[in-house]
């Protein structure tokens, strides 16, 4: 526990400067002069720190009559600008940092006649801090400050109060705060402090309206949980003494806060006006020069709880301390101090003791911590369990102890996921093993033990009854059990001996037999068989039926608990309800099914039908863009995959053009409907080439008569120009799709003879271009 009194009536110390640089507060007062004159004074606020709009010069204030109307302006000029240092009275708070505050004091004498209704005086400007958290948009809301003027014939001549003191800068979070927010009043009148929802006034559009805005004003809107009566965050709330206006507050939480105080002025009981004052709170946290703070052994609660251990280590980890003072608390003796940095102390015995530390004693800045240290008696906890079976309650018997007080708290935890803060549970492990429980008990004052202990949770018994089966009615079965050492059947209908584990039964109706099995831990388990009862066993082959070749076929019979099927050499296994066989000609399969003594017998006929012989052929080697004739044979129908590239892939010697290397599939269909199938490869190359002859004879005698180029691996030509030895084109197309090139101009003129230039764009099947340029000569 800590004791720490500040009590600040100036600015206080701010550890990191995080607030905008706005308006921060103001206010108008007044002082009546004598034959109708009033002394007009206006004082605003501004943060400094980081340039800012300068304070107006001149500050324009408005003159309205009661009724909003306005009357004049006063122009107040040349501001008395003073920056606010920020002192500290309190020397144990480390000096503040760069804070700066500006003070501007403007005034005037103005003649004010007397009017029905009185004057108000008015001025407003923009804007706050947008880092403000207790209104709403305060980066676009100003401030409106009034003086009232009271109707002299109803009245008489007033001057205004005025407040003793400007509220800190800053105020420290955790820490009480106790300010002097009185005001004086010239005339001697009675004034009544309060808290008040300050005024708004111009706007970020306009921040120094010129004149101020006529009356009624409109207050800023609060953002919940802050209102008028809650205005800062404050434990206990923030108040003002109504007669003296003393503000006290112990802010806990950092923040900058909009503050509105008014004190009223009352003349022999008569409300004469009001003085509405606007300023800011800064909460921030604040670093003490000197702090008494310290930790044991055993924790660092205000009240630390030592269960068993008399001797206690003190961690001292003050700030700023230059000596140290020890009270261990213990009234048994006068020698429990120490001056130690770091001691340690042994106490007598069971108790609660009040451990001190004073810093700095003697010096202007010390300090004081207090813990209280209670020591108690150990407890031991302890538990016994029971030796169980899976499935069945274990229960955990609490055996805890403690020297005083009660037991008052259990933690089980079962080492399987589950818990329990039974004192004494009971538990059903769902199957066996070891299982580390650990029991943590404690006792009212709060003093702890743990045990973990190994638990055997027996498994149960698995009595393995076998299988579900059938009987003849004729016949009689071993039933069977294990992993028991009593045994115990039911219903006891036609057995040999219930108490035994593989007794002899003969029931001649379905009948479902249960035994319980007890092992040797006394664990108990059940198990059951059920006996169908029969008289006559049907055995049913299915259908003849037909297959290919070298299909795989599954039989079936008829439930039946045995089975030989015939010949035993073309199944998959004769002795199942379901074989697979596989016959290379027609087939004849019998089955015998069993139950017992009854058996019964049925055949199938399996008809084979042959397969086709495919032939695919042998394949080859093309380059891009060329054919090749497949040569299938085998007779029937036809089917080639992949279809594409293919002329027609239903007959037997398809036209294929693939563009690279394919495996072909040739699947043949006889007229049974069988299926079989070859493949074949068709290896693609993929080689280009673009020849062109170096002279042609366009004379008309059917010999070489055109320019013609020959190419392999070539999809389409782009592109194919001819120049004459001037530069000029005598020939353009795009290869395959036009008439080769005659010889003739594009005018049909005959073209001479002599060397020529072509330019080609060819592109490949795989999408690439190629590019040749030569001469051709043409000759006559």
């Amino acid at each position: 526990m800590k004791l720490k009194y500040f009590f600040l009536f100036i600015n206080l110390f701010i550890t990191t400067r995080v607030f905008a640089t706005h308006i921060i507060g103001g206010e108008i007062t007044y002082k009546y002069l004598g034959n109708n004159n009033y002394k007009i004074t206006l004082k605003v606020y501004r943060d400094c720190n980081t340039g800012q709009a300068p304070f107006d010069d001149p500050a324009v204030l408005g003159v309205f009559n009661s009724q909003g109307s306005l009357l004049s302006t006063i122009n107040l000029g040349n501001p008395i600008i003073t920056y606010i240092q920020p002192t500290l009275n309190n020397p144990c708070i480390t000096t503040p940092p760069d804070i700066c505050v500006e003070q501007a004091i403007y005034s005037s004498n103005q003649s004010l006649p007397p009017i029905s209704g009185g004057y108000q005086i008015v001025y407003q400007r923009c804007c706050r801090n947008g880092s403000i958290i207790n209104i709403l948009d305060p980066g676009n809301v100003g401030s409106t400050y009034i003086a009232k003027i009271p109707d002299v014939s109803v009245f008489g001549y007033n001057s205004s109060p005025y407040f003793n003191n400007y509220p800190p800068i800053a105020i420290c979070e955790g820490m009480p705060l106790v300010f002097d927010h009185s005001a004086t009043d010239p005339d001697g009148d009675v004034l009544v402090y309060s808290f008040c929802t300050p005024y708004e006034g111009a706007t970020a559009g306009n921040p120094m309206p010129q004149p101020p805005n006529g009356p009624p004003y409109g207050t800023v809107a609060w953002v919940s949980p802050y209102n008028v009566n809650n205005q800062i965050s404050s434990t206990p709330q923030m108040a003002i003494n109504a007669s003296t206006g003393l503000l006290t507050a112990n802010p806990d939480a950092v923040g900058q806060f909009v503050v509105g105080v008014c004190v009223k002025e009352y003349r022999n009981g008569v409300l004469l006006g009001e003085d509405r004052r606007d300023f800011q709170f800064n909460v921030t946290l604040c670093n003490p020069v000197v702090e008494a703070k310290f930790k044991t052994s055993i924790g660092n609660q205000d009240t630390v709880l030592a269960c068993g251990q008399l001797t206690i280590a003190f961690n001292n980890i003050s700030i700023g301390a230059q000596n140290f003072i020890w009270d261990f608390g213990d009234l048994t003796t006068t020698l429990d101090h120490s001056t130690l940095q770091q001691p340690s102390y042994t106490y007598p015995g069971v108790g609660n003791y009040t451990v001190t530390l004073i810093v700095n004693q003697g010096l202007p800045c010390g300090d004081t911590a207090i813990k209280v240290v209670s020591i108690h008696n150990p407890i031991q906890t302890f538990f016994s369990v029971d030796t169980v079976c899976a499935l069945s309650p274990t229960n955990f018997n609490d055996e805890s102890v403690t020297l005083e007080g009660f037991m008052s708290s259990w933690k089980w935890n079962f080492d399987d996921g589950n818990n329990s803060l039974l004192q004494s549970p009971s538990y059903n492990y769902q199957q066996g093993g070891i299982y580390n429980v650990t029991l943590i008990s404690a006792n009212n004052f709060g003093c702890k033990d743990t045990i973990t202990k190994p638990v055997l949770v027996y498994s149960l018994p698995i009595p393995n009854a076998g299988p579900d089966t059938m009987i003849c009615d004729i016949d009689s079965l071993h039933l069977f059990a294990e992993n028991g050492i009593n045994y115990s059947w039911s219903p006891n209908y036609n057995l040999s001996n219930v108490n035994i584990s593989n007794p002899m039964a003969q029931p001649d109706v379905n009948t479902t037999y249960i035994v319980t099995v007890t092992d040797a831990h006394n664990c108990v388990n059940i198990d059951s068989a059920i006996i169908l009862v029969v008289d006559t066993v049907i055995s049913v082959a299915g259908p003849d039926t037909t297959i290919c070749l070298n299909q795989p076929l599954q039989l079936f019979s008829s439930n039946a608990v045995y089975y030989q099927w015939e010949p035993a050499s073309l199944t998959s296994n004769p002795d199942v309800i379901a074989p697979f066989v596989y016959p290379q000609t027609n087939t004849t399969f019998t089955v015998t099914s069993f139950i017992g003594s009854c058996f019964d017998i049925d055949s199938v006929t399996v008809n084979v039908n042959p397969i086709p012989v495919p032939n695919a052929g042998l394949g080859g080697t093309i380059n891009q863009g060329e054919k090749i004739q497949l040569q299938g044979s085998g007779g029937g129908t036809y089917l080639w995959t992949p279809p594409q590239d293919l002329s027609d892939p239903t007959t037997d010697w398809p036209i294929a053009f693939p563009l690279n290397t394919t495996t072909y599939t040739m699947t043949l269909t006889n007229e049974f409907g069988c299926i079989a199938s070859d493949t074949l490869v068709v290896i693609v190359t993929h080689i280009h080439e673009l020849y062109v002859p170096n002279a042609f004879t366009p004379n008309g005698d059917g010999t070489n008569d055109f320019f013609l180029y020959f190419t392999r691996g070539i999809r389409k030509i782009n592109e194919l120009k001819i120049y004459n030895r001037w530069g000029q084109i005598v020939y353009s197309n795009n290869g395959y799709d036009e008439t080769p090139w005659n010889g003739t101009s594009p005018k049909g003129l005959t073209s001479p003879m002599g060397v020529y230039v072509y330019y080609i764009v060819a592109e490949t099947y795989d999408g690439d271009l190629i590019t040749k340029i030569g001469n051709i000569t043409l000759l006559r």
